[in-house]
């Protein structure tokens, strides 16, 4: 059996079908016979008593997270769940220590075959134009000599985690600026920073120093048309733009970071080796997250997860 505290996990869909077991609510009235392994959502403080209980208990804790391609609207509990990560180490964004997905990079040798299939996903993923969310639409952007900065929300946990601090962006932003002379900076801000609903590192520093910015809520794959750069601390654009053959700088240390792969101003001594984008995308997109099917809740692969949300994006841009 496994266990869980949050009763919020207990809301997601197919919970039992990802995890391929049975599940249940750990409450304090609640009498239950001893889980086989506990289960929290990734490094959340709400996540804090799982992790107590499985150390005291001597069983394992399982981290949970959102896959990278979740859905076509947000994270909502409405939004269809076509992913979900399991990471039974630690967590993918945690550069700190070891996580499964860093783990499956570091032992990855893949045949040509495995090669192929990792290609042939990250094609379908460009023209298809999918991210981890899909529900912001495809605009047609216009000019040359343009960079790309990527601002991130106030504690967001990739931040601390990916060995970056919130002194990192500006440092982020006067690189990008310094580097790229002649080339306008365009920096993507959090749209929710703009309403007022979450606070952002870069909109006052942006504006003051005079950079565009791009605040709207806009498929990745538009602004990727037009940079030929891309900055980020530890966002999963920063790996959307290497699928998109773009030049990334990374100021944290995200997955896709310190395989040889991008520009780093941070060390991680575990990642020692040089990894292929395929090798990459083939651990951290095929054999990482766990997919199904939403409607039917039946275990399917990536290919079929990027067809059918392409297939529902489709049918939402003609809404």
């Amino acid at each position: 059996m496994i266990g869980y505290f949050s009763k919020s996990i207990g809301k997601i869909p197919y919970l039992e079908s990802f995890l391929g077991g049975k599940c249940e609510w750990i409450g304090i009235s609640h009498v239950f016979r001893k889980p086989e392994v506990v289960i929290g959502w990734g490094l959340k403080k709400t996540a804090d008593k799982a992790r107590r209980y499985a150390l005291k208990s001597g069983i394992d804790y399982w981290h949970l997270e959102d896959g990278f391609l979740r859905s076509v609207q947000l994270g909502l509990d409405t939004a269809l769940r076509h992913s979900l990560i399991v990471d039974k180490t630690g967590v993918y964004y945690d550069a700190t220590r070891p996580s499964d997905c860093e783990q499956l990079i570091l032992k990855s040798s893949l045949s040509e075959s495995q090669l192929k299939r990792s290609r042939d996903c990250i094609d379908k993923i460009r023209s298809n134009r999918l991210s981890k969310y899909n529900h912001a639409p495809d605009k047609r952007l216009f000019g040359p000599n343009k960079v790309l900065v990527v601002d991130q929300t106030v504690g967001d946990a990739s931040i601390q985690y990916g060995m970056a601090t919130d002194r990192t962006f500006n440092d982020m932003l006067q690189a990008a600026i310094a580097e790229n002379p002649g080339s306008e900076i365009v920096v993507k801000i959090h749209p929710d920073v703009i309403r007022g609903k979450k606070k952002g590192h870069l909109l006052d520093a942006a504006e003051s120093l005079g950079c565009t910015i791009l605040s709207e809520d806009i498929n990745p794959w538009s602004i990727l048309d037009i940079v030929d750069r891309v900055y980020v601390v530890t966002s999963q654009l920063g790996f959307e733009a290497l699928m998109a053959g773009k030049k990334v700088t990374c100021f944290g240390m995200p997955f896709y970071a310190g395989w040889g792969l991008t520009e780093d101003h941070q060390i991680c001594d575990r990642r020692n080796i040089k990894r292929s984008l395929e090798q990459v995308f083939f651990a951290a997109y095929i054999q990482y997250p766990r997919y199904i099917n939403p409607l039917n809740g039946m275990h399917c692969e990536l290919e079929d997860t990027i067809k059918l949300i392409a297939e529902q994006k489709m049918k939402s841009d003609h809404w």
